[in-house]
């Protein structure tokens, strides 16, 4: 008796489960290069935008040409994005600390921006940074093509 009640109940758990499962959504397949563009665009849109702070400035009034074309902000001279997702994590002197790109975006947001910093889980965060390490200076010449965001190149998607 007590066999055919534990056969029972785990009888119907699998029920519950089984039942729980066909209820749900089947989830659609992205297509990841497609999403990684898109990631950029809205990045390269927010890279243009002063609301991500409140003195009227975007990352483009800094970075000029879009991070593109090295430029000054006073006697300060900010380098042409370049391999920046080879380059972070590093020291910063001025902050006196190791930063990721992340942080560094943050900080160009809070600081001469005197915006909100961004969390760590804001879309707009991600794609600022898929927009800045997609540029190249090289974007700066007219003939130029630009380059193919670096996950494109050999990344594997999981099989399932």
């Amino acid at each position: 008796m007590k066999n055919l009640t534990v056969f029972v109940l785990v009888l119907g758990v699998c029920a519950m489960y089984a039942a729980a499962l066909a209820q749900q959504t089947p989830m659609t397949e992205a297509n990841p290069k497609a999403e990684l563009r898109k990631s950029i665009e809205s990045g390269k849109a927010l890279f243009s935008d002063p609301q991500l702070g409140t003195t009227a400035q975007s990352c483009n009034d800094c970075h000029i040409m879009g991070g593109a074309k090295e430029s000054k902000m006073g006697k300060m001279s900010i380098k042409a994005f370049d391999n920046l997702a080879g380059t972070y994590p590093k020291y910063f002197p001025m902050m006196n600390k190791v930063m990721t790109l992340d942080q560094m975006v943050n900080w160009c947001i809070v600081t001469p921006m005197k915006g909100p910093a961004l969390a760590w889980d804001d879309q707009r965060l991600a794609d600022l940074v898929a927009y800045v390490v997609s540029v190249k200076p090289e974007m700066t010449k007219p003939e130029a093509k630009p380059v193919k965001p670096a996950e494109e190149s050999k990344v594997e998607q999981p099989k399932k």
